[in-house]
Formats: C-alpha cells, structure tokens, sequence
C-alpha cells in the first residue's frame, strides 16, 4: 500500500526537531489515507537521527555515507529518490528551509512529481490531498489541491507540533553509491558558527529592522536579547546591507519561526517578513510610524522612538530580576 513518507538530511551534521515537526504534518495525512507513515534520513553518520526519529513509523530508512557531507543537491536527490522507491510512498513531506529549498525541487522534477513548497496546512479531504501556502509575499494564503502519482510537499516546520515518541522501529538501510563523475563537487567548505540556540528552535526572539538606523546601534538589540535570553534576528533588508549574517534573517527567504515572544523593533512589517512570523505566540512591535503593517500582526504596539523604549524596558527586566 503506498504510504506517507517524511523525508529529510541533518543540519549542520544534527539531528533536526523539524523532522519531528514534518511528521507531526505527515500523520493526519497518513492517518486520513489508511496508509502506512514512514521516514527517511539522510546524512553522513545517522545512529543518533536514527534514535530520534524513533516516533511510532511504520518503517525507516537511511541513507548513510560520506557522499553526504558536504552537501550537493545532487547525492541529496539519488538519496531521496532511493527512499521514495524503497518505500513505495504516494506522499512525500520534507521539512522546508535550508539546502531543501534547492533539492526538492530537483526531485520532483527528476520524478515528475507534483510539489507544493513552504506549506503551513496540509490536509486530505475526499480523498485528495490539499495543501495552504503564503504566496503574494504572504499576503495571502491559497490551497492547491496537489494531484499525481507522487506528491511532494516541503512544511513550514514551526507551523506543526512534533510527532512524540512511539513504538521503534529497526532501520533499513539504502546502498546509494557515490557517483565519481558527480556534476558538482566541493572544493572547499566555510563554517560559521552560531551561538545559542538555532532561530528556529528559539522560544523568544528580539528582531531589528531597518529603523534601527544602522549597524553603529545594533548593539542596542543584541542588549535587549540578552537581558531576556532570547536569540537575535532581523528583518531581510538588514541582511542584505550586512549589518547582521543572513543566517538571522527571518521571513519568507529567511527563516521562518514560531517563538512564545517575538520582538520586533524598527520593522516595517512587509508581507515577506509577516509570513516568516505565522507561528509567533505573542508579537510585540515598537515603531515611530502608527501606520506601519507590523502593528496589523502585534499582540502589543509601541508607537516611540525605539532606543527609548529597549532602554527603559532593559531596566525593567535587570529590576525584577534582582
């Protein structure tokens, strides 16, 4: 019986909470289709992605070597399509983000598969699968009914609960060779590492645009991050001049999260970046325009100058705290 497949690779060589995520997408659809929910995982070294994704699948599968690090869309896709066809899976569901923003589309075209990206819903009603998207820069949300043999979908990992724990199961593994001929190949690798805890994984975020007004004053958001120990972000303008690395971008083209508190503070609110905070709990926006779209998504809005307010609100917190 063809079943729902959850599909993805390490990041940064570890295991990703957003497979869980996937899955928790993939078991209603599963579950809805009378049909078995398996994974695949894909990376260099898996004993301990294979442990986490212990999660109640029917099957798991690994496709293990070094081919896979570093990564190259290309030994990523021989991997996926290995999976697909040892599982017999109808439903493909691939965390979003990341280097699968590029591979999975490569898939889909290498199996002629139907794809939908960057879901943030994803239900069967009828028989037939349907997927919900941000498109127009996030303004709006549409459903595509996703037709075909094979369906491929990426999820918005922060819009969906993990999959917990459940019944193990043994691994099977896949023999996918390395091609000695390979298309591309890495030369060299620049890591930059990360402190705290990965954006999307943060449960409070202090994030600065453009009406920060420059480089020179972003210390003032990495203060009021600390203070509260939440990760820093930014808007994409931000990225794009350099103030800050892109790996803090938050936002359709960046990364889109799913904290209890998000701060945003000089953000004007364009649909793009709108779209990336979906998933937030609370908003708090401080900006000097009233008008700003960002007080549109805001659980609580401050209309002032910004430097005035993290002040202020930096004391508040250094008080309670004793």
């Amino acid at each position: 019986m063809a079943g729902v497949l959850v599909l993805g690779g390490l990041t940064e060589g570890e295991f990703d909470r957003s497979l869980l995520q996937a899955a928790g997408a993939a078991a209603p659809l599963a579950n809805a289709m009378g049909a078995p929910l398996m994974g695949a995982l894909i990376g260099p070294s898996l004993s301990a992605a294979a442990e986490a994704m212990q999660c109640g699948l029917s099957a798991l599968y690994l496709a293990e070597g070094t081919q896979f690090a570093p990564y190259t869309a290309d030994a990523y896709v021989r991997a996926a399509q290995a999976a697909i066809e040892a599982s017999g899976a109808s439903t493909v569901v691939i965390p979003h983000g990341g280097v699968a923003r590029e591979w999975a589309p490569i898939l889909a075209a290498r199996l002629q598969a139907a794809l939908v990206m960057n879901c943030c819903a994803v239900s069967v009603e009828d028989g037939q699968l349907l997927a919900t998207k941000p498109v127009n820069g996030g303004s709006v949300l549409a459903q595509f009914e996703v037709l075909g043999d094979l369906r491929i979908v990426t999820v918005s990992a922060g819009d969906f609960e993990p999959l917990p724990t459940g019944q193990a199961v043994t691994p099977s593994h896949l023999e996918v060779t390395a091609l000695p001929d390979a298309p591309v190949q890495v030369l060299s690798e620049e890591v930059q590492s990360a402190e705290g805890v990965r954006l999307k994984d943060a449960k409070k975020i202090v994030a600065g645009g453009r009406g920060v007004g420059g480089p020179q004053h972003w210390h003032r958001i990495e203060e009021t991050a600390a203070a509260l120990g939440a990760s820093v972000a930014c808007s994409r303008p931000v990225a794009d001049s350099g103030w800050v690395p892109s790996r803090h971008q938050v936002g359709l083209s960046g990364t889109t999260v799913a904290p209890e508190l998000y701060i945003a503070v000089g953000i004007s609110g364009a649909p793009q970046h709108l779209a990336g905070i979906t998933g937030a709990k609370m908003v708090v926006a401080i900006n000097t325009e009233a008008g700003a779209e960002i007080f549109k998504r805001a659980n609580w809005g401050v209309v002032d100058d910004y430097e005035q307010v993290l002040k202020g609100f930096n004391e508040r917190v250094a008080q309670l705290r004793g």
